[in-house]
């Protein structure tokens, strides 16, 4: 979240001090941390640490446990006045994952075609895990969230998967493109169809 108030917390260093002992250079990595939205290397860069091993140093400092209690502490008046939680974040992440190409498209017997369904009638759990909607020579082109990733997600906030090993679950597969026909399903074999995808 990149909000400077996440900075200005009342939360003084000097107060965070009495419960865990930090170095300066941590507690200004864990500042700009939460002021750039999350890029730890970034963060490391900015707070002073070596810009070659910037991504080993944000990485180290994640795995001390007094690093992320001061970075739970600095996000919290934010998160508390967004009325967000872990249950928020499950509940998005499970509906993304809950949602198909089927929930956007109709097929019409009469016409023989495959319908888009008016946007304003479907519910905002659904709209909400579509990333873009576009039309094309070839159709209508829809692409959603990447579900995988929302699996991955929900199995590191459960403890599914061992440390090793997350760090070699790629996060960004290529993501999957619908492509629904806009012609006639009996005139399917006749036509010149593109790719279904980028």
């Amino acid at each position: 979240m990149c909000n400077n108030s996440l900075v200005e917390t009342k939360l003084t260093f000097n107060n965070f001090q009495k419960k865990a002992k930090l170095t300066k250079r941590q507690e200004m990595f864990c500042r700009y941390y939460v002021q750039n939205g999350h890029n730890g290397a970034a963060a490391a860069i900015s707070a002073g640490y070596s810009k070659k091993y910037a991504k080993d140093s944000a990485r180290d400092n994640f795995k001390n446990l007094n690093i992320t209690e001061f970075l739970n502490e600095l996000e919290k008046p934010v998160l508390d006045k967004l009325a967000l939680d872990e249950d928020w974040v499950l509940t998005k992440l499970k509906n993304f994952i809950d949602t198909n190409i089927n929930d956007f498209f109709d097929f019409d017997p009469q016409t023989n075609k495959i319908q888009l369904k008016d946007m304003k009638q479907l519910p905002a759990e659904k709209t909400g895990a579509i990333e873009w909607l576009k039309e094309t020579k070839y159709g209508i082109e829809i692409k959603l969230v990447n579900k995988r990733a929302c699996v991955v997600n929900i199995g590191k906030h459960l403890g599914m998967f061992k440390q090793q090993l997350e760090t070699s679950i790629d996060h960004n597969p290529t993501d999957m493109v619908f492509v629904v026909p806009a012609f006639d399903i009996d005139d399917a074999d006749n036509t010149d169809a593109g790719p279904a995808g980028n």
